[in-house]
């Protein structure tokens, strides 16, 4: 059964369609128009949250002020908006995304590459090959992505 839907999955045939006709549309009109589309990885607001919502921040044009720095405003909303805080949210424990999965199901460990976890070496190995092959010529940046699984 996971075979199946792997191969859905790879070949774009999904509910919301193709994961890498996401990225390369956001990173291409973000390439296009870096003033009005702001591109942020998940790997990357795990990495340094904290610089991450300060880039937020100034995409939307309202920079921190340095009283709000000093202050820690930037370490309150990093809390608030944190995969734990989420997680205890009512609307997030009960309810459902669509009407073919729990809401509560869309919230895992929230670390990086524990996806991994949930499918066999093998797997693996080919949809990080075909992602980095359809991305590659785009320009996008593998940053994140350079891990050896």
């Amino acid at each position: 059964m996971i075979m199946k839907y792997f191969e859905d999955f790879c070949k774009g045939d999904f509910p919301f369609g193709s994961y890498e006709d996401h990225i390369l549309g956001y990173w291409n009109e973000h390439t296009r128009n870096s003033n009005k589309v702001l591109f942020l990885e998940y790997e990357g607001l795990k990495t340094d949250p904290y610089d991450q919502v300060k880039r937020l921040a100034e995409f939307m044009g309202c920079p921190f002020s340095k009283v709000e720095e000093k202050g820690n405003i930037v370490e309150e909303i990093v809390k608030l908006c944190s995969l734990d805080s989420l997680k205890e949210k009512e609307v997030n424990k009960s309810g459902k995304f669509y009407d073919f999965v729990e809401n509560n199901a869309l919230f895992r460990k929230g670390e990086v590459g524990d996806w991994i976890n949930y499918l066999n070496p093998s797997i693996v190995k080919e949809l990080l090959h075909d992602l980095q092959e359809k991305l590659k010529k785009s320009g996008f940046s593998f940053k994140y992505y350079q891990q050896n699984f």
